[in-house]
Formats: structure tokens, sequence, C-alpha cells
């Protein structure tokens, strides 16, 4: 199973060497490709090979191309690597709106329940309130419950004036490069599984490619929310050390199936059980991460 999450930040050249990323910055370092889950390229002067990209495409590792201002701009992904692609992609387009509606509840109750998990977390008020209204999602998430939560929970973790769309603010630019990271993550692995990530069960927007990913990303936001508290002030800068963390969120714990696990293996575990779902016509079977305090996860 990948686990290692690449970040490369300075000027080097990249190419394959026996199924190896060779990594070339005046000395050199290979790192298997199979180890490699997620490769992030920031450095403006970074050179790379047409065989490799091909070669990390095969192994299905979710490559992340960054602007000059190092903020993820391009997802590298690989095309048609499920064997039954096609049959995925018939079964996607025959998902009845009842079956979108009640995956969109049970992700949404996730994403509010571990809102209030992260407040808890953090010793901050409003857990009760989100846990409750987390409680009340209907199918397809009717009432918009996520937006009431949403509003809620952000001036509860951030303060009364911090506004999401600030693009000026440290916090905003944390939590946009920390979801960037998950959502890339997941995106590949619905690719790994033969899902058309642009055909999502509550995303529809015809310009987005991954409104798949979008969907299922949301309950693992909250991780993301709860480093940021911890570590980012508004005034910060995102520094190189920030986004290296960010990055390797990836390999910190949650909870699903009532273990622990890391975040990379709980998508697996996630988009695993949506294909169960699918082929049940169940949405029942969908599994859903809970968040808990940050931790590093200890491979065996």
């Amino acid at each position: 199973m990948s686990f290692r999450s690449i970040i490369i930040s300075n000027s080097a050249s990249l190419s394959l060497k026996n199924n190896n990323l060779l990594i070339n910055n005046g000395n050199e370092f290979l790192i298997p490709i199979e180890d490699i889950s997620v490769l992030v390229i920031e450095g403006i002067s970074v050179n790379l090979t047409n065989r490799l990209l091909s070669k990390l495409s095969e192994y299905g590792v979710a490559t992340i191309i960054c602007d000059n201002k190092h903020l993820p701009t391009t997802l590298v992904m690989p095309l048609n690597t499920h064997y039954k692609s096609f049959k995925v992609l018939k079964e996607q387009l025959n998902l009845t709106a009842s079956f979108n509606k009640r995956i969109w509840q049970k992700v949404i109750k996730q994403k509010i329940y571990n809102q209030g998990e992260c407040l808890k977390l953090l010793d901050l008020h409003g857990d009760e309130f989100l846990k409750k209204l987390s409680e009340s999602v209907e199918s397809g998430d009717k009432g918009n419950k996520e937006a009431i939560g949403a509003k809620y929970y952000f001036k509860n973790i951030f303060g009364e004036k911090f506004i999401r769309e600030d693009d000026m603010n440290c916090i905003n630019s944390a939590l946009n490069y920390g979801y960037t990271i998950l959502r890339s993550a997941i995106a590949r692995t619905l690719v790994m599984y033969g899902f058309n990530p642009c055909l999502g069960v509550h995303h529809c927007n015809e310009l987005n490619q991954f409104n798949l990913a979008d969907d299922f990303i949301e309950p693992f936001r909250p991780i993301v929310d709860l480093w940021v508290y911890k570590n980012i002030k508004e005034d910060d800068i995102l520094c190189k050390e920030h986004r290296i963390e960010l990055v390797n969120l990836l390999n910190y714990e949650c909870i699903i199936e009532n273990k622990n696990h890391s975040i990379l293996n709980a998508i697996e575990k996630m988009i695993s059980s949506y294909t169960t779902a699918v082929n049940n016509k169940d949405f029942r079977l969908l599994k859903v991460p809970i968040i808990k305090d940050l931790e590093y996860h200890a491979y065996e």
C-alpha cells in the first residue's frame, strides 16, 4: 500500500529509474514509486520526464503541480486504471436520485458531527449544537443543514470576524491548501476504484472534473481545520514547513469501522465501501470517518 507523500520545493530534476522516482538536486535520492501516494511539485525550477509522469499515473500517484505562490493548480490523474471502468461508469450513470440523496445525507451528517467533534477537541463552545444538528439532516440535506452548521462552526472556531472567502487571511490559505491535498488523494482513490470523479452524488458543476471528490471530502475537512487552528495565526505567512505538515496530514489518524487508520487509508476504506454500496444499491453500506485529536499514524 502506498503511504508516502512527497513534496518537491527546490530546484531538482525528477526522472524514472527502475520503477523508482529519482530526485537529483546535486545529490541523488531514490524512492520506490509503489510507496508514493501523493507527489507535490511546488518548485518553479523542477524538471521531470514524460516517462516518469507515465509511470506515476500507472501506479495511481496523485501528482499535484503548484504555481509560483505554492498554491496547487493542477492535478495529474491516470486514465482507465480500473479493469472494469466502463461497467463502473454505467453503474454511476444509473444510480437513482434517491440513492444519491441518501449518500449525501450520510456524508453531511458525518461532516457536521466531525465539526462538533473538532470544537470539542479544542475545548471550544458549540459541539453539542452541531452534533444535535447532525441528527436532523434529512435525505439530500433538504433543509441545508450543512450551510447552517458551517456558518455556526466557522464563527466558533475562528472567531466572529472570520470570513471564509478572505484570500488575504493565512488561515484561509492554509485551509485551502489542506483541502486541496485531501481532494487530490480522494480523486486518486476514486479513479483507482474505476469511478469517474466528475459524476457527483450532490455536486454537479459542469466545469468541475472532481464533483465526486468534492462530495467525499466533506467529513474529512475538520481534520484540516483542527490542524490549522493549532498551528496558524491570521497574520502568519504560509511557509514551507506549514505546507509540508499539511501534506503530511494524510498520515495522521482518524477512526473508521471502529479502528484507527491513517487518513489516507480511511479514504480508501470509504471509497471501497462506496463501491459496495453502489453494487448493492444500499446507502447504509457507506463507511464514514470520525476525526480524533492530531496523532501521527504508526505504520506496522
